[in-house]
């Protein structure tokens, strides 16, 4: 029997093992959790032990760092020779048309519309939905009850929580953090952070 190994940290590795597991009986899934040293570097010597020809991979960690630790390992996996597939729960409703790109998540009960694209390493946690003929980029995170409207674009490495609403046709820039449980309506400049704590967005980046 292939192996399925989901590689990585965080409470996302286990949540993406258990769904790997539910949804494919047919595989031997093993989660394999990476260290971390004091500089927030993966420790990859356990991948020495498995054999990319034995099983293919899923890399699985949270959002923090902005997406980008998550990134980095999906890079490092790849490098090693190990495959990367993407996954969609058997409860997710994906209509005709869309597009999902490697590791990219789409957890059960998340929505996608018609010709919609979720490219590589993007996340949609359960109860996630993301309308018709909308784009996600690269390594973007949404929480469940993060709504995206028909036609909008989310940019790279960007992260929507709870309650988040993107109108139809919005432009979020990369690097976005929408904190802020409400309806946006107007386009979001790159970097732009909509934190909890504050009243007002703070842009990280010029």
């Amino acid at each position: 029997m292939d192996c399925k190994w989901i590689i990585g940290g965080s409470t996302f590795l286990d949540l993406a093992h258990d769904a790997w597991r539910r949804a494919r009986p047919d595989l031997r899934v093993e989660k394999i959790a990476l260290a971390q040293n004091a500089a927030y570097d993966f420790d990859l010597e356990v991948l020495t032990t498995l054999s990319p020809s034995e099983g293919s991979a899923f890399v699985a960690f949270d959002e923090r760092f902005g997406n980008i630790k998550r990134i980095e390992l999906m890079a490092a996996v790849m490098e090693r020779g190990f495959k990367l597939e993407p996954f969609i729960g058997p409860r997710a409703v994906v209509a005709g048309g869309v597009q999902v790109g490697l590791n990219a998540f789409i957890g059960d009960g998340a929505i996608v519309g018609h010709a919609s694209r979720i490219d590589y390493n993007s996340v949609l946690l359960p109860g996630a939905q993301v309308g018709s003929g909308a784009h996600v980029r690269p390594s973007c995170w949404f929480e469940p009850g993060v709504t995206v409207g028909n036609g909008a674009q989310v940019g790279a490495h960007s992260t929507l929580r709870t309650g988040a609403l993107v109108a139809p046709g919005l432009r979020i820039g990369r690097n976005c953090e929408l904190g802020w449980p409400q309806r946006y309506g107007d386009h979001v400049a790159a970097g732009t952070v909509f934190d909890p704590r504050y009243d007002a967005p703070i842009l990280t980046y010029g």
